[in-house]
């Protein structure tokens, strides 16, 4: 039969043990929350070192048509014979902080309505703060509506993250036979992968 003192150390040892587990569920606790803290930090670190050096690509309409530095000669519609050429010189400047490289584009035209990847951009490449112009030529038929047109941009930085921007630009029908500019648009840069990120 069990004495008191056995007893006692029974107490004493199912304590023990009641301890150690609370403890133990404790400390993965504790450990599941410092690596989910430990990535969150990681994946802002990331973050910040991407932005520090994010390319960021605008467009400008140059007034006065000068030389350029490349061309490019597209259509603006669909259909019809093609006769009138409306030129348009753009500069295109990189305002982020870092390199912007590979650039490639789809060009979509007769409002959106037709799309093809044209693969490399005239301009290849823009360090921070460089800038390049480009001279297009709009071919399109004589009698058309208003009409919109985009450049989709994909480029990489310096640390192979992978961007896309787009350029919108609008005619507006003048008569039957012109076409006026109507603007451009040009929007942010959105992350399309990366290190922490999936296409």
């Amino acid at each position: 039969m069990p004495s008191t003192t056995d007893w006692i150390m029974v107490g004493i040892t199912a304590v023990y043990v009641i301890a150690t587990i609370l403890i133990s569920a404790a400390n993965i606790k504790s450990a599941k929350a410092t690596r989910e803290q430990l990535a969150e930090s990681r994946r802002q670190y990331e973050d910040k070192k991407r932005m520090e050096i994010m390319p960021y690509i605008q467009f400008d309409k140059v007034e006065t048509a000068g030389l350029a530095d490349q061309k490019l000669m597209l259509s603006l519609n669909s259909g019809g014979s093609i006769s009138s050429v409306f030129p348009i010189v753009l500069r295109m400047k990189n305002i982020g902080n870092g390199a912007a490289k590979d650039i490639s584009y789809i060009y979509e035209w007769d409002n959106h309505a037709q799309k093809y990847d044209r693969g490399a951009f005239p301009i290849q490449a823009l360090s921070s703060g460089e800038s390049g112009s480009l001279k297009i030529e709009f071919r399109y038929t004589q009698t058309m509506d208003d009409q919109s047109a985009a450049f989709i941009l994909r480029y990489r930085d310096l640390l192979e993250n992978e961007y896309s921007q787009q350029l919108s630009i609008s005619f507006k029908s003048k008569g039957d036979t012109t076409l006026q500019f109507g603007g451009l648009v040009t929007s942010s840069p959105v992350l399309i992968s990366g290190e922490n990120h999936n296409a």
